[in-house]
């Protein structure tokens, strides 16, 4: 096989595990990597002597290569010599930039053999490397990104090294056009589909790259609130009343992924303005073209509003009676793989929990999945029937429902399968391995226990997901409002307080807190984030009322309507659709 000269190798930069203060928090990292002498070995988790804390579980990102000619740019904008691997990247070269390198493409450097797997994203880890908390923005609209490779074949490198071009990658999408293509530029169908195309395009790109052709053909997205009617109503229990909602004039509404939900707008007699609540999307309407919201009488959301009056507001509701909703909306979704999935479930958080059995069912019909859910007894399960219809169509699924009263009506083996409470150990018994992907919903106590139980049995966090029910608190440890410092006032002298609407739970702001993102996670949420610089949207929310401010500009402005929780503070009371 003829190899094509692509470079020669730089430097080879590794770095130690030490504490790195980032927006307040202090964190173990090997960012700071520094040029290492001699010869390294390569295996598939990447430099054996590099601290790889962040992608340690990734080897589509085992090693990281930047050019040496982006330095010579930055060293000029700048002002200042930039030593190799300030940028946390392992390998510095001579040779192509991002846009002559292509997804795919698969280099020789000394005895390894790797494949280039993404575009590197900043973090807000460069901005403290830096000095410049908001450069990792400044980073990304360069163009100069670098990219991650994975390991085909281990062996050693080191400085001088020539660096081959073993195989072209198919599909023609280079690194400089999956950073534009995903993050620069809006959603365009064309380029989404080349991008979709490319063989072996990683889980997490392929996910974003889906969502983004999602928005460019109009599914899912519309612009504020819209008139929907309710079509249907039934009750599934005597504290659960099932929605079915429809456009009026008919009109299909866009898709939505399992595990989102609808933020209505509800005009409460007695309540001067609009009540905000969110609720998940149970599925599909019956005539397939509307949604199907469930909801439970619950406490008030807020202090302001009593108890019960917007889920008792739609207790009430009668087909024919109209609504305003925003677009489905929500980051708690199954993500693709390969591992078996267990949904647990207690209570009213059964919802999400069915849109993803169903969706599994449809989409990945090879991946295991265990639906447990607990509740009281008959009278109190929502969805049962369905969810054993469901389960009952494919050969991967199963259920498991656990009754901690059962009424004496309830038959044992037909109503339910179990007596007694879903814990973490009765869970572990009914699954081969802790080898999964854990999604969990219901009251707070009961992921508290759940969430505790799994990690202390070996679980990965990053493979526990959860939402909240009702009002929220940390379920790892720690205090509701973080203690971070005094409660921090507005303008008028009054008391900041963030109102997150889907969890039911309203926290003081303290002066020395970093972000709404921050604030959120003391009080035991874990809305989705991931570059924490506002580069990525990941965290982008719905902002229902009050004002915000930004500690580092939003890669894509300042959005109306919306907001960048990883680097918003509060100018006043807000409500967050978190």
């Amino acid at each position: 096989m003829t190899h094509t000269f692509f470079g020669s190798l730089v430097s080879v930069n590794a770095g130690k595990p030490q504490p790195m203060t980032v927006q307040g928090e202090t964190i173990i990292t090997g960012f700071d990597k520094k040029p290492a002498d001699g010869a390294i070995r390569v295996e598939a988790g990447g430099l054996v002597t590099d601290a790889h804390v962040d992608d340690a579980d990734d080897p589509e990102r085992a090693l990281l290569l930047y050019p040496r000619s982006y330095y010579d740019r930055w060293d000029e904008e700048l002002g200042r010599t930039l030593p190799h691997g300030i940028f946390g990247e392992n390998l510095t070269f001579d040779g192509p930039e991002d846009g002559s390198v292509m997804f795919g493409d698969e280099l020789r450097i000394g005895e390894v053999r790797l494949r280039v797997t993404q575009p590197r994203i900043p973090c807000r880890k460069m901005g403290v490397q830096l000095g410049e908390e908001d450069f990792p923005t400044r980073y990304l609209r360069s163009g100069r990104s670098g990219f991650f490779c994975e390991v085909l074949e281990p062996g050693q490198v080191q400085a001088g090294d020539k660096i081959e071009l073993v195989r072209r990658g198919e599909g023609g999408v280079s690194v400089a056009d999956l950073v534009r293509i995903l993050h620069l530029q809006e959603p365009d169908m064309e380029d989404l589909g080349r991008v979709l195309a490319c063989p072996g395009l990683p889980a997490v790109l392929r996910t974003k790259a889906e969502r983004a052709l999602r928005r460019a053909q109009g599914g899912g997205v519309w612009s504020g609130d819209r008139e929907l009617v309710v079509t249907a109503r039934h009750e599934e229990t005597a504290q659960v009343v099932r929605l079915d909602l429809c456009a009026p004039d008919g009109e299909r509404l866009p898709d939505f992924e399992a595990g989102q939900f609808l933020t209505l707008s509800l005009d409460v007699p007695g309540v001067d303005r609009p009540v905000v609540r969110t609720y998940t999307l149970v599925g599909r309407s019956t005539d397939g073209l509307g949604y199907r919201i469930a909801v439970k009488r619950e406490p008030a959301a807020s202090p302001e509003v009593p108890a019960g009056v917007a889920s008792g507001h739609l207790h009430t509701q009668v087909v024919g009676a109209r609504l305003r909703a925003r677009a489905p909306r929500g980051r708690f979704v199954v993500e693709p793989g390969d591992r078996p999935v267990v949904l647990i479930s207690a209570g009213i958080g059964i919802t999400p929990m069915l849109a993803m059995l169903e969706q599994l069912a449809e989409r990945e019909p090879h991946r295991p999945v265990l639906f447990a859910h607990g509740a009281r007894s008959s009278r109190e399960l929502a969805f049962g029937i369905q969810v054993r219809r469901t389960v009952a169509l494919g050969a991967q699924l199963r259920s498991h429902v656990m009754f901690s009263r059962p009424g004496v009506q309830d038959v044992a083996g037909q109503d339910f399968d179990a007596a007694g409470r879903l814990t973490p150990a009765a869970l572990e018994a009914l699954l081969p391995s802790l080898e999964a992907d854990f999604y969990l919903c219901g009251p707070v106590d009961f992921m508290a226990d759940m969430v505790t139980g799994l990690i202390e049995r070996g679980v990965p966090e990053e493979r526990v997901h959860y939402e909240f029910f009702g009002a929220a608190r940390p379920l790892l440890g720690g205090t509701e409002d973080g203690q971070a410092g005094p409660v921090a006032v507005d303008a008028d002298g009054r008391p900041i307080v963030v109102t997150f609407a889907r969890s039911g739970l309203s926290v003081p702001w303290r002066e020395n807190t970093f972000s709404l993102l921050a604030l959120a996670e003391q009080a035991g949420l874990r809305p989705d984030a991931s570059c924490r610089t506002g580069l990525c949207g990941t965290c982008v929310s719905r902002i229902d009322d009050g004002e915000v401010e930004y500690a580092i500009e939003p890669m894509d402005g300042d959005r109306p309507g919306q907001v960048t929780v990883c680097c918003a503070r509060p100018a006043t009371s807000v409500m967050i659709d978190l």
